[in-house]
């Protein structure tokens, strides 16, 4: 059989349909939870898939994945508060909508405009990621090791408000995954005579502290308070909350624009669901002939926001399997899930895996139809876990940090890993550092440790083959332009705040 047939055969099996349809409907409860976001579903699940074989475990994390990000609208719709913040755009016109009688309406069009964005993005990376994977397949050391370093410098210049905290974050990120045996040579480094750390620092306890814990902790900080919201769901007229034609109409241009949108924001690796949301918003704004509407309940509103943040899902695959670069935080969290099951992300992975490939593909598509249909059915059942109060939740989702962290390797030392990412977390989310930029480059530096002594071991210490390289240089100079224009960016706004203090101050 051809690697696609397999992989179809693969969702026949009663474990893996169960799997898909389990981790959908987790998913979209999850992502309706303010505050228990899609990297923590996704972040708890890994310890999971340890003990999968590779096509269940890559269903059950792709299936969190695509769902959560559609869950968040729930709440964001309902009680203005997004589940997760790729849908804190859709808040601007969806909670007014809400406000109006008009939830049910809102609701049906975030998941008709979710199911378009999360297609148009998994056919995108049907036919990019393989082209983008050929050309990639001849890059040499040299190539390789100047893709990865160009990363390190485009998450730590995108993510995040601050320059400075997003090249920090990176920097930790690069700093931790230095701890274990030197890849070359196999010497301890940074270890402290703990022979536990000589394969370095576990990747699942490090995720599990950076986004679950940290969380927990700073919903502890809170006093776990859950404001209580009314809210309702079999109140409205029903002609008023049908989706009618002319609605379709109406949002038709803008959640292609979004999808477009979504989809070149998802290829980018670092930058997330959450930009993608709030640009293609302010597109829809922007190209909108009656503005008046945008913030008063606009279907358009809601429409661009959910189809721009689905559509990042597939489109952050397309970095991950055609180079081996997460696309953003949940697929760097499904990379190291992949390399668990002794399969390696990049250029390769079309010619030695490609049931992996195709059960990919099909995982998207699955999941995306089945968040349609159970999205569809599960309006009410997905408010009312809103109501679950968070000093019974975070307690019960704090175990399981800790059951995750030591069952990766049965060591106590990986639950103080855990404690120490979340600690980490906590301080990065109180100061306003971006956590993903830590996690993207903690992922790839070993490989961009190997790429570059081994391009520096062919040229005999000489960095020559660097400066002479056209991919290098066109690499650094786009790095030195985003660079530029990040600081004009900070340098902006400084300028800008300095006149309002003073005219506090006066």
């Amino acid at each position: 059989m051809d690697p696609f047939s397999l992989a179809l055969s693969g969702f026949a099996e009663p474990a893996v349909f169960l799997t898909l349809v389990l981790s959908v409907a987790v998913g979209l409860t999850i992502g309706a939870i303010p505050g228990l976001s899609v990297n923590i579903a996704v972040a708890l699940a890994v310890p999971l898939t340890i003990f999968m074989p590779t096509d269940q475990a890559l269903v059950l994390l792709i299936g969190l994945y695509g769902s959560g990000i559609f869950g968040g609208s729930v709440s964001a719709i309902l009680l203005n508060a997004p589940g997760t913040p790729a849908s804190a755009a859709t808040i601007f016109d969806g909670f007014p909508m809400a406000q109006q009688g008009l939830a049910t309406k809102a609701l049906r069009i975030s998941l008709i405009a979710s199911l378009y964005g999360a297609t148009f993005s998994v056919v995108l990376l049907v036919l990019v990621a393989p082209e983008l994977a050929n050309f990639a397949l001849r890059f040499g050391p040299v190539e390789i090791a100047s893709l990865l370093l160009f990363t390190f410098f485009v998450i730590g210049i995108l993510s995040g408000a601050s320059l400075a905290k997003g090249l920090l974050s990176a920097a930790v990120g690069m700093v931790l995954a230095t701890v274990g045996s030197d890849p070359m040579l196999g010497t301890p480094r940074f270890t402290f005579g703990e022979t536990s750390l000589l394969d370095g620092l576990t990747y699942v306890p490090l995720l599990v502290g950076l986004f679950a814990l940290a969380e927990i902790l700073d919903e502890a900080t809170r006093g776990f308070a859950q404001p209580l919201r009314k809210f309702s769901l079999g109140a409205e007229d029903r002609a008023r909350n049908r989706v009618t034609r002319g609605d379709i109409r109406r949002i038709a241009l803008p959640v292609v624009r979004a999808s477009a949108i979504g989809s070149a924001i998802g290829i980018l690796p670092g930058i997330g669901a959450t930009i993608a949301s709030f640009l293609a918003y302010g597109d829809a704004k922007r190209a909108a002939r009656d503005k008046s509407q945008f913030g008063r309940g606009d279907v358009r509103g809601v429409a661009a926001s959910e189809s721009a943040n689905n559509a990042v899902v597939g489109a952050t695959f397309i970095p991950t399997l055609a180079l081996g670069i997460p696309g953003d935080a949940v697929t760097a969290i499904l990379l190291g899930a992949l390399v668990l099951q002794g399969v390696t992300p990049g250029p390769l992975i079309f010619v030695t895996n490609p049931q992996v490939v195709y059960t990919i593909y099909l995982a998207l598509l699955f999941a995306t139809i089945l968040m349609a249909v159970l999205g569809f059915i599960a309006i009410r059942p997905l408010a009312m876990t809103l109501r679950i109060p968070k000093i019974y939740l975070m307690p019960s989702v704090a175990l399981i940090c800790i059951a995750g962290a030591y069952v990766a390797r049965n060591n106590i030392v990986d639950v103080w890993v855990m404690f120490g990412a979340g600690i980490l977390g906590f301080v990065f989310n109180r100061t306003g550092v971006p956590v993903a930029p830590l996690l993207i480059t903690f992922i790839i530096t070993r490989p961009f440790e190997e790429a570059l002594r081994q391009a520096l071991t062919r040229s005999q210490g000489s960095f020559e083959p660097f400066l002479t390289n056209p991919v290098t240089l066109s690499l650094a100079a786009i790095v030195a332009v985003a660079f530029t224009l990040a600081l004009w960016r900070d340098l902006g706004r400084r300028t800008a705040s300095s006149p309002d203090k003073e005219h506090g101050n006066g």
